[in-house]
């Protein structure tokens, strides 16, 4: 006989667009509870999170800052972490979630797979989640599942791999206008190459992508290569944030690769711009046998990454204390929560 899962209490840190989109689904799920949300902006303090998410009915559940706090009182199962790109950045927020004994389920893109450029930061998460018996989950929809996970699952049926390439085409229009500033909308040429270089621009989590599906695989690589260029408007294109103007910045083309012998066995290839005609994601494995996987439209980047969060709050049920990747979950999948 089926029974009904345990009910979740789970904190909300970080009331953006993301968060509030999560605060809403966890609303609608009679397995999820939401005893608090955390953010820094003082326009959201002490506001209920329902009115700030749309909703008719209160949720009783108001925004702080005070994320100890917070912590303290609701004595989450989990917190749904979505607040910044970069672990040096997330690592304090990261650390009171842990101190508070709750699991961490985060969309911070260096997150998902940090040992390669943060390995002291790696070692340091890990060791407090470890000793308060806690789970630190990186995931997403990319990085955390199409330009990894979903590649890595694709193997499957595969007796032998020679080389992956994954293509993700994004159109910048239809998203959130944080993503349209990460990716230079707008941007003049001289602007958008100053900001790369301030680290203000750009997507991140690439590397930690390659690196993941290279772990996942058993390939060590001797190589990585990236590049990234900005994609120019031939035309005015307006989006509902914002008007990319013709000789404009309209997104960017990120390229990540990595070789093993001397040959190219990975190949991450993301163009996120506005007026993309015909999005899509692609996984191409070359190998016993070949497969050619192609998602017409592509994933839909924020209610995906959403769901993301939401799995994974589940998902990481069993996983040993520590911080974890997706290589560690189980068949990551839909849970009704009925």
């Amino acid at each position: 006989m089926k029974t009904s899962p345990k009910t979740l209490r789970v904190v909300q840190y970080g009331v953006g667009p993301i968060g509030l989109a999560a605060i809403r689904a966890v609303l609608a799920r009679p397995d999820l509870e939401l005893v608090g949300a955390i953010d820094i902006d003082p326009a959201l303090q002490q506001r209920d999170v329902a009115d700030l998410a749309g909703l008719r009915r209160p949720s009783g559940v108001r925004v702080s800052h005070r994320a100890q706090e917070i912590l303290a009182v609701g004595q989450p199962d989990v917190v749904l972490h979505s607040t910044q790109s970069h672990l040096e950045d997330v690592l304090p927020q990261i650390k009171d979630c842990l101190e508070a004994r709750a699991n961490v389920v985060s969309t911070c893109e260096e997150l998902v797979f940090p040992s390669v450029r943060q390995p002291r930061l790696t070692r340091e998460i890990d060791a407090l989640a470890r000793s308060k018996g806690a789970v630190v989950l990186g995931t997403g929809v990319n990085p955390g599942f199409v330009m990894d996970t979903l590649a890595l699952a694709s193997t499957s049926p595969c007796q032998d791999v020679s080389s992956i390439l994954v293509e993700r085409v994004v159109d910048a229009a239809l998203r959130r206008v944080t993503l349209l500033k990460k990716v230079g909308a707008g941007l003049t040429l001289a602007e958008f190459r100053a900001e790369v270089r301030n680290r203000r621009l750009g997507h991140v989590g690439l590397v930690e992508s390659l690196y993941l599906v290279a772990a996942g695989i058993g390939w060590e690589l001797g190589r990585v290569t990236e590049k990234l260029t900005p994609l120019i408007a031939k035309k005015s294109i307006r989006t509902p944030h914002l008007t990319v103007k013709a000789r404009q910045v309209s997104g960017l083309h990120h390229v990540c690769r990595g070789f093993r012998g001397g040959k190219q066995a990975l190949q991450l290839d993301l163009q996120i711009f506005v007026g993309a005609k015909n999005p899509y994601d692609r996984i191409v494995i070359r190998g016993k046998p070949p497969l050619d996987i192609r998602l017409e439209g592509g994933l839909a980047g924020d209610e995906a990454t959403v769901g993301m969060l939401l799995t994974m709050a589940r998902g990481i049920e069993g996983l040993k204390p520590g911080l974890r990747t997706m290589l560690d979950v189980t068949l990551p999948h839909f849970r009704s929560g009925k």
